[in-house]
């Protein structure tokens, strides 16, 4: 397995954090208020992120510091808008399809910015994904875009900013991933503290082994792991790669509000899941590669 293919799985991962992560945020948002959530979750994942790579936080660099005050803005900005639109939206599985949407964002940030091209292979998986998202979001055969969604797709387009930002600064040597990562978490922490003081104020934090079980997965799974993770693997990946396998975020969701919470999910939505999963083997299938070894194969002339 080359190192591309390992980051897109280490990705996958993610993706499947994040998944669980809205059902687990939904029903965390009845204990507690969405920033206050969010900024306990980041704090809790800094201060463990910390404990495991303190070692690695020598000698900073201006540029990961900069990008890392940036990003945690972004972040803060991303999660406002996601956790109001989550706690907005009629349906989990809808909110996710459309939060999923930096799978179209993405290439237009890069090809009207950065003049990348994507090549043919991944048209066809952005119009996998892109179909997949219309089959999930549609309802009596309209697109379906309520207050939640429209937050939402604020919070993609935010979110489709940040990986686009992610790519090109761990491309650069005088950015640490691992650094960058942690810091981002930080700062991330710090902005929305100071949103959670103007939004949140009266809320009492309501505890039990659940909440704290609940707090735990997010801040280690969804959280620290996420965003250290993320950074490294962009090394190997593309930001446009990025974007479709985050589309297997909804899945996840789909499948955890199925067996959780037993929601109804419709035969059209269960097609557009499939074709979402579909997009990202597509991604990762090397075609030149085989088309190279049938040329040498003797066997296939």
């Amino acid at each position: 397995m080359d190192k591309q293919k390992k980051a897109d799985l280490a990705l996958v991962v993610i993706t499947f954090f994040w998944g669980i992560a809205n059902l687990i945020s939904d029903y965390m948002m009845g204990f507690w208020a969405p920033m206050q959530l969010n900024a306990i979750r980041f704090i809790v994942a800094f201060i463990v992120s910390y404990a495991v790579l303190r070692r690695h936080m020598k000698s900073i660099s201006r540029a990961t510091l900069l990008a890392s005050v940036l990003v945690g803005f972004l972040l803060s900005v991303i999660y406002l808008f996601a956790m109001y639109g989550l706690k907005n939206s009629s349906s989990i599985t809808t909110f996710s399809f459309v939060i999923a949407m930096p799978v179209i964002i993405n290439p237009i940030i890069n090809l009207i910015f950065r003049r990348i091209v994507p090549e043919k292979k991944f048209l066809i998986s952005l119009a996998l994904s892109m179909a997949g998202l219309y089959l999930m979001t549609m309802k009596g055969g309209d697109f379906h875009m309520g207050k939640g969604e429209v937050l939402a797709l604020l919070s993609a387009t935010c979110y489709s900013i940040d990986i686009c930002f992610t790519d090109v600064m761990v491309a650069r040597d005088d950015v640490d991933p691992r650094q960058f990562g942690m810091l981002q978490i930080g700062f991330g922490a710090v902005f929305m503290s100071l949103i959670s003081l103007f939004l949140d104020r009266g809320h009492t934090l309501v505890w039990s082994p659940a909440i704290v079980a609940g707090l735990l997965t997010l801040a280690v799974g969804s959280t620290a792991l996420a965003f250290i993770v993320q950074p490294i693997a962009q090394q190997y990946t593309t930001s446009n790669h990025v974007g479709v396998i985050f589309t297997l975020e909804p899945v996840f969701s789909t499948l955890a509000a199925i067996i959780v919470i037993h929601e109804i999910v419709s035969g059209r939505e269960y097609f557009g899941a499939v074709l979402m999963i579909a997009a990202v083997i597509l991604m990762n299938v090397d075609f030149k590669r085989k088309d190279k070894t049938n040329e040498e194969d003797p066997q296939h002339l």
